[in-house]
């Protein structure tokens, strides 16, 4: 039988997971692994801080991925020529134990976090395979890794990352998952390719952020404790740092800054930005080189969490990382109570007042519309007298469903403005986008029949609807978009409800309709 063919590298995540499902579906007796380098200059560069941010980042993204998968961040990335080859030899002495040799290279560095180019953990390895410990690597080994990179690139599928290639050549790219895994050797189609800008940040595991201005092996003994427990993220740089804050996946959870002398210029740096970007509460933790009672006072004066000397156990290093996440747990369910709405679980009124003075100073400065709809339910005192509160809180929610669903930007809110008032704002909309949003909004309330016999106008729930959108000036204010689209709002309740009113004719300053 044609055997499928796995194209992967010893030191790639990626291909260490799809091994590892590959080994959980019992499929391994159904393909043939070829090992190809994926940076094969990888040595000549040695582990740099950007090689070492990417590596941090590839695990992060694996663990989303695939949480079923043991995976820990190794302190490096090591070169895999050489126990590449050291597999192609023992292929030719037993496949089954040059098998058990290539998973057993795979644990060794992203579990057990070892050195796979390290002579001590090779000879370790083949001794616990069974081969013999002068396994010869010769040029026939060397040919044949030459020609398995040759049938990579004619192969095209191209990149970094891992590819089965199925004998009827159909092609599974990337890190897919257990039932994708299973259909594509069942026989169906598939051009699964991950992108990590869609990844689903995995709930189980926090995620850490360390910054260092030298050598992060240096302070390698007390991440060693923690790499199995969270996500470790290695930022080069405060700029690469910022970049995690500003993404929905990467954004750490705590911040452990380590440098020798200039600490107190990071943690300045760190929060200065956090203080601009408003980011909700991160604790920073100081991870300095020794035990000085002037220098911890000096890191708490600053501002940080924590001073932790690097020399310090594992278990006090674990639990006092686990305080300061209890910490920010604590704070930012604080801060969710304060902006989220508890019956419908969407902004509240304070949230909305915060957010429509952000995106107004915004529009200001890159001249962009900022548009409003104010909603309201129609005849919704009547609904609660006929059909009890628990049924109008009900309603309440639903609604707040029907509009989140209605909006497909991330940065467009809806928020509940009081009672049965909602507002929904849009940032870089302009009145006629924003009105196709609101008549979209409109025909969704009703689509959701919700029963209403005391409706003069239908016999489910309807919506009314006011909208305005402004290019912010020094001419108007915050206060006049919502004016003006409350205003619209009552002209839609006045004339005929379920009815979308826009901005306009009631408003005397039209220069600003867009």
């Amino acid at each position: 039988m044609d055997k499928y063919i796995v194209y992967g590298d010893l030191n790639c995540p990626y291909s260490y997971a799809v091994h590892q499902k590959l080994k959980q579906l019992t499929l391994l007796d159904q393909v043939e692994f070829r090992l190809v380098e994926h940076a094969p200059d990888l040595g000549l560069y040695g582990n740099r801080p950007e090689i070492l941010t990417e590596l941090a980042s590839d695990v992060f993204a694996v663990r989303s991925l695939a949480g079923e998968v043991p995976l820990a961040l190794p302190p490096e990335r090591p070169d895999s020529r050489f126990a590449i080859l050291c597999i192609i030899a023992a292929q030719s002495v037993d496949r089954q134990q040059a098998e058990t040799l290539r998973d057993l290279f795979y644990t060794a560095l992203w579990v057990d976090g070892k050195d796979i180019a390290c002579p001590s953990v090779i000879f370790n390895c083949i001794e616990k395979a069974g081969l013999p410990v002068e396994l010869e690597v010769d040029e026939q080994c060397e040919d044949q890794l030459d020609r398995w990179h040759s049938q990579w690139d004619k192969s095209k599928v191209g990149s970094r990352i891992p590819a089965i290639v199925a004998p009827d050549n159909r092609k599974l790219l990337g890190l897919p998952s257990i039932e994708d895994l299973g259909a594509f050797f069942a026989g169906e189609e598939s051009n699964l390719q991950n992108d990590s800008t869609k990844l689903q940040r995995s709930s189980s595991l926090h995620s850490i952020a360390i910054l260092s201005t030298g050598d992060v092996t240096s302070i390698w003994a007390p991440l060693e404790a923690i790499r199995g427990e969270y996500n470790l993220l290695l930022p080069a740089s405060m700029e690469e740092l910022k970049q995690l804050f500003n993404s929905d996946n990467y954004a750490p959870d705590l911040v452990l800054l380590h440098a020798d002398e200039n600490w107190h210029d990071l943690l300045r740096g760190y929060q200065s930005f956090i203080e601009r970007m408003k980011i909700s509460y991160t604790p920073i933790a100081i991870v300095g080189a020794e035990n000085d009672d002037s220098l911890e006072l000096s890191a708490y004066a600053a501002g940080a969490a924590d001073y932790i000397p690097a020399g310090r156990s594992a278990g006090i290093l674990k639990a006092r990382i686990s305080m300061m996440l209890d910490l920010k747990k604590s704070r930012d369910f604080l801060e969710r109570s304060a902006r989220i709405d508890g019956l419908t679980g969407i902004n509240n009124r304070r949230e909305f007042e915060k957010l429509l003075e952000q995106e107004w100073r915004r529009s200001s400065r890159t001249n962009q519309s900022l548009a409003l709809i104010m909603l309201d339910v129609d005849f919704f005192k009547p609904y609660n007298d006929s059909y009890g509160h628990l049924a109008g809180d009900s309603a309440l929610r639903q609604i707040s469903e029907v509009l989140q669903n209605a909006l497909s930007r991330p940065y467009d809110a809806v928020c509940r403005y009081g009672g049965e008032e909602f507002a929904i704002l849009m940032p870089e909309t302009n009145i006629s986008g924003a009105h196709k949003v609101a008549e979209l909004v409109r025909e969704a309330v009703m689509k959701r029949a919700i029963p209403h016999d005391r409706s003069s106008v239908c016999d489910v729930v309807t919506v009314s609807q006011g909208v305005a959108s402004f290019v912010p000036s020094d001419f108007n204010s915050p206060m006049q978009l919502i004016q003006a689209a409350d205003k619209a709002l009552y002209h839609s309740k006045e004339t005929c409800r379920n009815a979308v009113t826009v901005d306009g004719q009631y408003r005397e300053n039209k220069d600003n309709l867009q």
